[in-house]
């Protein structure tokens, strides 16, 4: 299993700038200071406008406006939770007090970002509407005391104007509704755009991913004709060889046997060349992994060594290998036949103990054993073999040693923790564990 690398940690700029980002943040750095200066602005002009002149103090009943223009502000929060009722609720308030539209301009274009159809287009009317009457009651004033509008009439502190005509009026009010949309659209597809990105992004992903398998598999292939074509020549041309001598031999029956046995192995190491070559080529197909050998197959390991002439001392105890893991078991396989290789190798003639013992609660254990040659020393330095071995058996957790006794003997040890197979719909005898 290919361990997914974690993404990387957001520095503090990018953190800052998302938290800045969240719809809280904007609610009340943003959206809620507005709204505040909106309501003293609407009240205080509209003061000026029921008294005639600027009052020292705010009346009790412009208080109570700039509470409910409070309270339309305070709404917004949940504006993205119910959006429909807040954005109905907010376009009724300026018709009902004199308050700005701004709560409404706001939760119209929340509304917008989310959805776009015939109730928003139905409340985008209504908007329009609250927008209209609060922008001609204001226009009604005609100073900057008692008008918004008026603050942007060229003229003294202080001077009369005319208030504005309806036209203007119109115009203020399509434009107010013109940027709240358009600033909704782009807020709408920008989020969009930025789902896009992340769904373009996850492609691409997997895009390379596909990419870089298709890379392994050339590899892959590549090698494995080079494997096939290099070593399955030679071990046809020995096994042919091996027929030939096998016939010639005539009345040597002791050539003969051994040129059949010769051909016999060629002809399995041809077997096993096709099954390994088939798994670097497909290694996940089922049909590969069922023909690659496990614990079930060392008897006939066994069996294969003696008929080479090897003086062999075998015991093999394997108590429920049906619920083992397969790759344990394939390695625990291939521990054993790169033992037993070993010593026919390093120990021509000299008898070879082998002991394979596999039960769920010792787990898998493997032991080779072989006198050393007369003319072998006693220190020795693994080889690429036994570091093979210690490679494989490490990797899978367990425990190997190799070292020469006080007799001369040559002892490799190793250790496979017993890895239960995640078989779904196997079944469980008694005898074999408690599986984990």
């Amino acid at each position: 299993m290919t361990a997914t690398p974690l993404p990387p940690r957001p520095s503090g700029v990018a953190l800052w700038r998302s938290r800045l980002a969240r719809p809280k943040w904007r609610m009340w750095f943003v959206y809620f200071p507005l709204c505040f200066v909106s309501s003293v602005l609407a009240i205080s002009t509209w003061d000026v406008r029921k008294h005639g002149q600027a009052m020292p103090t705010a009346s009790d009943l412009a208080m109570g406006v700039w509470l409910i223009g409070i309270l339309a502000a305070v709404s917004l929060n949940w504006r993205r939770r119910f959006p429909l009722q807040i954005a109905l609720a907010t376009a009724v308030v300026p018709f009902v007090v004199p308050l700005d539209p701004v709560p409404a301009l706001i939760a119209f274009g929340s509304l917008l970002v989310r959805r776009v159809d015939r109730v928003s287009v139905a409340l985008g009317a209504l908007v329009t509407a609250s927008t209209f009457v609060s922008t001609w009651r204001d226009s009604r004033g005609t100073s900057s005391a008692s008008s918004f509008w008026q603050m942007f009439r060229s003229g003294e502190i202080g001077s009369v104007h005319d208030p504005l005509s309806l036209p203007a009026v119109i115009v203020l009010t399509i434009l107010l509704v013109a940027m709240t949309v358009g600033v909704a659209m782009l807020l709408r597809y920008r989020d969009r755009f930025a789902k896009a990105q992340i769904v373009v992004e996850k492609q691409q992903a997997q895009v390379d991913h596909l990419s870089d398998e298709v890379s392994r598999q050339a590899d892959r292939e590549r090698i494995a004709q080079e494997v096939h074509d290099a070593l399955g020549h030679r071990l046809s041309l020995l096994s042919l060889h091996a027929g030939a001598l096998e016939v010639t031999a005539g009345e040597n029956q002791k050539v003969a046997e051994s040129a059949a046995l010769v051909r016999a192995n060629a002809q399995q190491s041809m077997a096993d060349l096709r099954s390994l070559l088939a798994m670097l080529r497909q290694p996940d197909s089922p049909d590969v992994a069922a023909a690659v050998p496990t614990l079930r197959d060392v008897p006939a390991l066994i069996d294969e060594t003696v008929a080479t002439g090897v003086n062999l001392v075998s015991t093999a105890q394997l108590e429920g290998i049906g619920r083992l893991d397969e790759t344990t078991s394939r390695s625990a396989f291939r521990i054993t036949q790169e033992l037993l290789t070993n010593a026919r190798r390093h120990a021509p003639g000299i008898g070879v103990r082998v002991l394979v013992r596999a039960a769920p609660e010792s787990g898998v254990e493997i032991e080779v054993a072989n006198h050393l040659p007369v003319e072998a020393a006693l220190e020795f330095r693994p080889g690429s073999g036994l570091d093979g071995i210690r490679h494989r058996v490490l990797t899978l957790g367990g425990d190997f040693r190799c070292f020469v006794d006080d007799r001369r003997v040559f002892r490799v040890a190793a250790r496979l923790p017993w890895v239960w197979a995640a078989e779904i719909g196997s079944t469980w005898t008694p005898g074999e564990g408690e599986p984990r």
